[in-house]
């Protein structure tokens, strides 16, 4: 009977919203919602702070994201909602919390498509290197907001091999990187090794600050990974889906971020991949002198920012969906069109993306950098919010000797280390010249959403 009512409330909370992803779709949504620009093209910048010491931010933050995933996943196996993490904060810790978690989780997305857009222009400039770096991030908005418009199984399906083409990407980045590494091919016969991971000016040419001024970027490429709880209100089977999901995305994820950029930079000195602009992918492939590849490389770079992007815009409007059934937001947003798909909160979204094109056209050289680093706050106060809710969820179910289908092990040592890193991540970021943007930002924004909740939403809730 317990188990009826709970599939019972998941079909209510589900808020109208057609369950359709597969289990398939579910875990290559999550990988490649992940797997995007920040990975592809993001990975120079963060080797430019960092050298390659970066292997250490990745390893934290890969850390850092498994933990999040797993406490996330405790909650969302046990009540798979649309809302997800903001539904868990405003039942856990208060509606004025689950109102500027969604909010903040929203801008996140809003930024990131922003930066994705950006990086999507400066690729093409790989074949037309005086084309305007906005116009292909605006042909791409048009694009990914009419797919958002379909139905999700659609939507489910072309995510789906997308995703399989970007990891097929990054595994054939690595094959050839390794045969680099360990047997010298198209690098004259001879074997590099490890070396160049300390030869060039030593394993952190710019000390520990530049270890710490590239948490920002690297926090930001593991950022998304969340999504996975988002889509559980669209999955088919969300009990068997989502557990399956968590338990092998984190892992799949961190294998893919460290073991390619320890392979990038053992392959190929790490000043020669800032040298460059553009990928670091297709640079090796230019390299090893196989041009083709290096075109095709790219391609696949701009479809996987494209994806990124379809994911993210699928991702906030969901956001704006949940936040506007609990009665934060106008009901328009919880309009649904024939495809049972929030329409209304999908054009929304994207409207508020397209100010990145504005940017992107004012400044095309530093918008990456600068919108990638402004959504790293967002994502880390995402991610504070889940550990917290763990810690309240899990203390709830020992007091009410609830059995838990997906509990986390050595609890509370994992989410108590969780916020540990969390903090020592945003005092990075504040201290760093180059990313600070990205605190003040999200304190703005976080203050925008307090005083909005005070004025308005407060009231709205309790007419």
């Amino acid at each position: 009977m317990a188990m009826i009512e709970r599939e019972g409330s998941v079909e209510m909370e589900s808020e109208g919203l057609r369950r359709s992803l597969s289990n398939r779709q579910i875990q290559m949504l999550a990988i490649g919602g992940v797997i995007g620009v920040g990975l592809f093209y993001g990975s120079a910048p963060s080797v430019k702070l960092a050298g390659p010491g970066v292997v250490v931010d990745f390893v934290i933050c890969g850390i850092l994201a498994a933990i999040v995933m797993r406490a996330l996943g405790e909650m969302t196996v046990e009540k798979p909602v649309a809302g997800s993490f903001s539904h868990y904060a405003g039942e856990l810790l208060g509606s004025q919390i689950g109102y500027v978690t969604s909010g903040m989780w929203w801008f996140y997305w809003v930024a990131t498509v922003m930066s994705e857009l950006a990086a999507i222009g400066k690729l093409l400039q790989f074949w037309f290197p005086s084309f305007p770096a906005w116009i292909p991030g605006l042909i791409a908005l048009i694009l990914f907001t009419f797919s958002n418009l379909l139905a999700v199984r659609i939507f489910g399906e072309v995510e789906y091999w997308f995703a399989v083409l970007k990891v097929s990407a990054v595994i054939v980045f690595m094959f050839f990187g390794g045969l680099i590494i360990l047997t010298g091919v198209y690098n004259q016969g001879q074997a590099v090794g490890l070396t160049n991971l300390w030869v060039n000016d030593g394993f952190l040419p710019h000390g520990w600050l530049g270890v710490l001024a590239a948490i920002s970027l690297v926090v930001q490429a593991y950022s998304g990974i969340e999504t996975l709880a988002v889509e559980a209100g669209e999955s088919y089977d969300p009990g068997t889906t989502i557990r399956q999901a968590f338990k092998t995305v984190t892992v799949r994820i961190s294998i893919f971020y460290i073991g390619s950029i320890l392979i990038m930079l053992c392959a190929f000195p790490w000043n020669y991949l800032i040298e460059h602009t553009g990928s670091p992918y297709v640079l090796m492939f230019s390299k090893i002198g196989i041009p083709v590849a290096a075109g095709l490389v790219n391609l696949i770079i701009i479809l996987s920012g494209l994806s990124s992007c379809n994911t993210g815009l699928y991702g906030g409007s969901r956001m704006l969906f949940s936040m506007a059934h609990k009665g934060y937001y106008s009901s328009n947003f919880t309009k649904l069109n024939r495809n049972q798909v929030p329409h209304i909160s999908v054009w929304a979204t994207a409207a508020m993306i397209s100010i990145g094109i504005i940017i992107t056209y004012l400044a095309p050289d530093d918008v990456y950098v600068w919108i990638t680093s402004a959504s790293a706050f967002a994502s880390l106060w995402t991610w504070g919010v889940i550990l917290v809710c763990e810690l309240v969820f899990r203390r709830r179910a020992k007091a009410e000797n609830k059995f838990l289908q997906y509990p986390m092990p050595f609890w509370p040592i994992l989410p108590v280390i969780g916020l540990l890193l969390l903090a020592i991540s945003v005092i990075a970021i504040a201290t760093s010249p180059l990313t600070r943007v990205s605190v003040y930002g999200g304190v703005v924004w976080l203050i925008i959403l307090w005083l909005y909740y005070r004025v308005s939403v407060k009231r709205r809730l309790n007419t």
